[in-house]
């Protein structure tokens, strides 16, 4: 399907491409949009899938830090890529902006495909990512904005995902 200079393709395995050409940029972004957020998690769990947002930045089978290779934050870095990740109730999406270049583009589909699936977790790798996290929620609950946002949700949607902060609780 194409419209508007958008061409969607759809692989074997569900997932969807959509790629938007745009010569006059002289960079590529790769987005990668997952459709899992925090309404997904299971009953007593909060902030789960933004703290898995946040691991997924860590190191990985081929982004290691070991034997020389980096941890994917280092590789982004060292290319002068800009990134994040974001996390909302109804998806995660990572994206990396570089260069463009058919070998950058390669390897940043190569770098989200190995964080995917091979992304390494350990206690002494989750430990400082939750002081992470919880240094994300304090500064949540000193914004008047985000805690009329979260107080409305939670009253709205009682009984659904909808009304937990995606963040999590402390």
């Amino acid at each position: 399907t194409s419209v508007e200079g958008i061409t969607e393709y759809r692989l074997g395995n569900g997932l969807r491409v959509l790629l938007f050409p745009d010569p006059s940029k002289p960079t590529i972004t790769v987005n990668i949009t997952y459709l899992v957020g925090s309404r997904h998690e299971n009953y007593g769990e909060t902030g789960m899938a933004h703290l898995l947002q946040h691991l997924v930045f860590k190191p990985s089978r081929k982004f290691s830090g070991k034997d020389g290779a980096k941890t994917p934050v280092e590789v982004l870095n060292s290319v002068g890529a800009r990134f994040n990740g974001t996390t909302w109730y109804d998806r995660t999406n990572y994206y990396e902006t570089l260069a463009a270049s058919d070998e950058n583009l390669k390897w940043a589909l190569s770098l989200e495909a190995d964080r995917l699936v091979n992304t390494i977790i350990t206690k002494e790798i989750l430990a400082p990512e939750m002081t992470v996290v919880r240094n994300e929620f304090e500064m949540g609950e000193n914004s008047p904005q985000s805690v009329l946002f979260d107080r409305v949700m939670s009253a709205a949607f009682t009984w659904h995902n909808y009304g937990a902060t995606t963040i999590g609780a402390r």
